[in-house]
């Protein structure tokens, strides 16, 4: 292809917005977040959400929060421009939900926007209305009760690239009751009404953690309700409150696993990975723990700022927050477990005892070398066993630790994918295609093309459904029926793509084969604990009861 020589020039503001709209406004439910983050960051206790053609055609947003100045209407709808942040600093510390000020902008650069707002120095509200893409007009009087309320008509209408990547609005319409779900969880505080076209759908009364109330049997359904064990514990300033299901309660899917913090929903693979560590060998295979948890913790322990949908966060104290959930979950199933120890700042270095069925084992103190770099002998010791084809045990600091190779290999394979040649991504063809058992309600234009990008080939057959014609070449030898077989419920269980690719990935590699691992392989394992943030030394690697006892046994 030949080259043509281009000069280089500004984008226009009109492009600029609609490009940075696609970063924060991916479908109906994006709107809905963003409007329903604005009205609780304004103070809202009542939220009346309601969409049209599954917030295709419209979306409406009605609060009774503080409203906006009409002054300061137009300065809402510019990209950046925010009442949270002031300066770098505020950075550090963001309690509020949205901060970047570009909910608004975003959204009018793709739809048709009114915003009617009134303030309680005002004896009126005021209305702005503005098209797609094109300024505002000035404000208007207009009769409203004190707050704000937004509407949103004809998302993406003008840009037909956009608009056809959407999916029926049967399936938006379920993706914006799966967000009202998880903010109605997240702030209980607030009572929330969703109606598509008016008809009554989700509505939440206002409630408070540890309270039977309606609200938890309408966001968790009955049996979760009624049987879920409560968790409430506290070590300095943080928090986990909320509810963890028993084994009976696990499900086929993710769909009941709930995570808030500070009022944010949010998904983190180590406070997932905290929950299922602690469920330790209790949960059947390909069951996922149903669980609501909302973390309380100082603004400043976190950082906020590190995703364009603001889902994701990173952690200061990472591994307290880690064995904290550990060590609540534990209990609440019934383990008599100790919480981490009561000290801020970084973890301390006396060991912190855990029981577990009757085996007491300890952190080992220690081990300040890298992880990264330092010599596996020397951080792992000596392997010993390998128990169920998948726990390696090994000797640290005179203690047993097992390391669970599933979870391990799954970290390397995500870091094999995201350090690709995103270019020219090699892909190895399978001698016998493999059928896949796809929902359309996640796989879509967009996801098969990011697929695509990894090394993958599925063919869409229609009505026959979809078929598996090639893999990444960065993938391991794995049993591609097992990897077809779990792709779906991973990819349902998790937002980041390369994740959920992983941990089907490492489903489908037969560890039985592989005996104990030499030192090449345990160098690769070390380096994906690394990549995994995992500390040999820590909780993490601690050997379960149930493994402890099939050792003594003989059973391994």
């Amino acid at each position: 292809m030949e080259a043509v020589a281009r000069a280089i020039h500004p984008l226009s503001d009109h492009v600029i917005n609609q490009i940075a709209a696609g970063e924060v406004i991916e479908r109906p439910a994006s709107v809905v977040k963003e409007l329903v983050e604005n009205s609780l960051d304004a103070g809202a206790r009542d939220i009346d959400i309601d969409i049209g053609g599954g917030g295709l055609e419209y979306v409406t947003v009605t609060d009774n929060g503080a409203g906006i100045p009409a002054d300061e209407i137009h300065a809402a709808l510019k990209r950046h421009w925010t009442s949270k942040i002031n300066d770098t600093t505020d950075l550090a510390r963001i309690g509020s939900l949205g901060f970047r000020g570009e909910a608004l902008a975003s959204i009018a650069a793709v739809a048709d926007v009114e915003i009617i707002a009134r303030t309680s120095g005002d004896d009126h509200a005021w209305r702005v209305a503005t098209a797609a893409g094109q300024p505002p007009a000035q404000p208007t009087p207009y009769q409203a009760p004190l707050g704000t309320r937004v509407s949103v008509r004809d998302l993406f209408y003008l840009i037909p690239a956009r608009r056809r990547f959407l999916k029926r609005p049967r399936t938006e319409f379920l993706h914006v009751q799966r967000f009202v779900r998880r903010i109605g969880f997240a702030c209980p505080h607030a009572a929330l009404r969703f109606t598509q076209a008016g008809s009554r759908g989700l509505h939440l009364r206002p409630s408070s953690w540890g309270e039977a109330s309606p609200r938890w049997r309408a966001l968790f359904g009955e049996a979760f309700a009624r049987a879920a064990i409560p968790i409430d514990v506290v070590v300095d300033n943080v928090s986990v409150q909320g509810w963890i299901g028993g084994p009976d309660l696990a499900t086929n899917t993710s769909e009941l696993q709930y995570i808030a913090l500070n009022g944010r929903h949010i998904r983190d693979r180590h406070i997932a990975h905290a929950i299922r560590l602690a469920f330790d060998e209790r949960l059947p295979p390909g069951k996922f723990p149903a669980y609501a948890l909302a973390i309380e913790l100082p603004v400043d322990q976190v950082d906020v700022n590190v995703h364009p949908g603001k889902l994701e966060v990173r952690f200061v104290s990472l591994r307290d927050i880690h064995d904290l959930v550990v060590a609540g979950v534990k209990r609440a199933l019934g383990e008599d477990a100790r919480l981490p120890p009561a000290e801020s700042g970084p973890t301390p270095s006396h060991p912190a005892t855990i029981n577990d069925a009757g085996a007491t084992y300890h952190r080992a103190a220690g081990t300040a070398r890298s992880v990264a770099t330092a010599d596996p002998a020397d951080v792992f010791g000596r392997p010993l066993a390998l128990v169920d084809d998948r726990y390696l045990v090994f000797l640290i600091a005179g203690e047993l630790r097992g390391l669970d190779l599933r979870d391990t290999w799954a970290a390397a394979i995500a870091q094999r994918l995201e350090m690709r040649d995103t270019e020219r991504p090699s892909a190895r063809p399978l001698l016998i295609p493999e059928r896949l058992s796809l929902d359309e309600r996640i796989f879509d234009a967009d996801l098969s093309q990011r697929l695509g990008a990894l090394g993958f080939d599925i063919d869409d057959l229609g009505a026959a459904g979809y078929v598996l014609r090639s893999i990444p070449a960065v993938l391991p030898d794995i049993t591609t029926a097992t990897f077809c077989r779990d792709l779906p419920v991973a990819l349902e269980g998790s937002d980041a793509l390369t994740v959920a690719v992983a941990r089907a990935a490492a489903a489908a590699i037969d560890l039985g084969d592989l005996g104990l691992p030499s030192a090449r392989v345990l160098s690769e394992l070390m380096r994906a604990a690394a990549a995994a943030e995992i500390d040999p030394t820590s909780d993490a690697f601690a050997i379960t009861g149930g493994l402890l006892r099939r050792l003594a046994s003989g059973d391994a």
